[in-house]
């Protein structure tokens, strides 16, 4: 049971769709209107801030500091927090949300807030790629394009994502990566090689099906060359939980390894993109974090949650397999004028 008496909320107002803080902190204040803790509100001013305000939150002895936002909101807060007994709370308003539904955290702004009254404590790891801390996910290749090309826009949530992604595919040309780790070396020419946590990317996308964030352990998951058609084919896979079944994708787990590629490139932490050199160094800080998450109640399965993105995914696979078949046939226009 959470013992809670001092709580901050760091609230992003770039994240995700909903940007009226006044609405969501009178939600947030009315779901608590008789919470057994003090708690005040501080707003962000600009990129690396929610990491400075929530170690400072820590230093103060707050219980608890509330990222408000996306990813990189709860990936700032959380950095802040690392290794220290103040627990990382989640309302996820941003565009994928990987970490809050990597932790069964509710999507909703009132059901989340619920969760720092009767929620527990878990303890996870974190990864570290170039002195960057990931809570979710970190990658190179197609995408750490995607993810820096939808930074530039300043239109967020999935659709936009899913846009940039399709249109990308048709000209991106996969690197050849080397990997180092456990006395192995490995090289590939990849789509893309993503370092996991937890089992997704964020808005249902599964790229990490058998990962745990709490079992001091990377997963490796490179996803290899892949024509048109097949990656048509094999897409619900990703909202499904299945993606591991397919023959172009290959997984690994390690505590540590080494990623050499032909020339300096952008990688993500979390969806953010950074710019860095042609070596990257990535680690793990196991059981580094405190999160405050729901309790578990009934059997709610990994495969019940897998099954809800599946009915999602079914009702919109027509509308992107026509984007998908939209732009082949523009690409093919283009190339025969």
């Amino acid at each position: 049971m959470l013992a809670l008496k001092k709580v901050k909320f760091i609230y992003n107002p770039r994240s995700g769709l909903m940007r009226n803080p006044l609405i969501i902190r009178k939600l947030i204040e009315f779901t608590l209107h008789e919470a057994p803790f003090s708690y005040d509100f501080v707003e962000t001013q600009h990129r690396g801030h929610a990491r400075e305000l929530s170690a400072q939150a820590a230093a103060q002895g707050y219980d608890a500091v509330v990222a408000v936002g996306g990813d990189g909101t709860a990936n700032e807060v959380a950095s802040g927090l690392l290794c220290t007994s103040c627990a990382l709370g989640i309302i996820p308003i941003g565009s994928g949300n990987g970490l809050a539904r990597g932790l069964s955290i509710p999507v909703s702004v009132r059901r989340a807030t619920r969760v720092l009254l009767d929620g527990t404590v878990r303890v996870i790891d974190a990864g570290q790629i170039e002195n960057r801390n990931f809570f979710v996910v970190t990658g190179i290749g197609f995408d750490a394009l995607i993810g820096k090309l939808f930074d530039d826009r300043s239109l967020r949530g999935p659709l936009p994502y899913f846009y940039i992604g399709v249109r990308e595919f048709f000209f991106y040309r996969p690197e050849l990566f080397t990997l180092k780790f456990d006395d192995r070396t490995i090289t590939v020419r990849a789509l893309l090689v993503t370092i996991a946590n937890t089992k997704q990317w964020g808005n249902g996308v599964f790229i990490a099906p058998k990962a745990e964030p709490d079992d001091g352990l990377l997963d490796i998951c490179i996803i290899h060359r892949i024509n048109t058609w097949r990656a048509v084919y094999h897409l619900p896979k990703l909202f499904t939980g299945k993606i591991d079944k397919v023959r172009e994708y290959e997984r690994y787990q390690t505590t540590s390894l080494q990623i050499l590629r032909q020339k300096p490139g952008p990688f993500h932490v979390d969806g953010e993109p950074v710019d860095a050199d042609n070596v990257l160094n990535i680690s793990i800080k196991k059981r580094s974090l405190s999160v405050i998450v729901p309790t578990i109640k009934g059997s709610q399965s990994i495969a019940q949650m897998m099954l809800s993105h599946a009915k999602r995914i079914a009702q919109s696979f027509p509308a992107l397999l026509f984007c998908v078949l939209l732009r082949y046939y523009q690409v093919f226009m283009h190339s025969t004028i």
